[in-house]
């Protein structure tokens, strides 16, 4: 799935994403609960529409880029009783309040326009995240 995502980022046109966001058995979560900023998807259909509003451009450039910049980063391995998730980037999961300067470089890269003005509870950038599941489902991609 990873890999499908990343042929659709080179490319440069969000409609490629289609083809992985389909590959699911239901689209991806691309909101997180009480996220009033972003439009929730109840099908394929919306999915690249949606990924297009959350997009500064309106076009899905900055998403592309954003998608670009997570896969740069190391991934962890999340285990929640039988399932297993794969969360990109690590830094989204395992977080310290005193990042090195490299790291909190490549946290504005996996940040949205929208939300450079915003911070966590630990005063860091709120990112964006991508899990994929271990049997290759595309789970969400999403700030928290």
């Amino acid at each position: 799935m990873r890999a499908k995502i990343l042929e659709a980022v080179e490319s440069g046109d969000i409609e490629n994403l289609r083809a992985p966001i389909e590959w699911n058995e239901t689209p991806p979560i691309f909101a997180r609960a009480g996220d009033r900023n972003s439009p929730r998807v109840r099908s394929f259909a919306e999915a690249i529409d949606a990924l297009k509003a959350r997009s500064f451009d309106g076009a899905g450039r900055e998403t592309l880029a954003i998608l670009a910049a997570i896969f740069e980063q190391p991934y962890v391995k999340v285990t929640r009783g039988p399932a297993v998730t794969y969360v990109w980037p690590a830094f989204a999961v395992k977080q310290t309040p005193t990042p090195s300067p490299e790291t909190r470089l490549a946290m504005y890269r996996c940040a949205r326009f929208a939300n450079l003005s915003l911070r966590n509870d630990i005063g860091l950038p709120i990112i964006e995240r991508l899990g994929i599941g271990a049997d290759g489902t595309w789970h969400y991609f999403y700030s928290g």
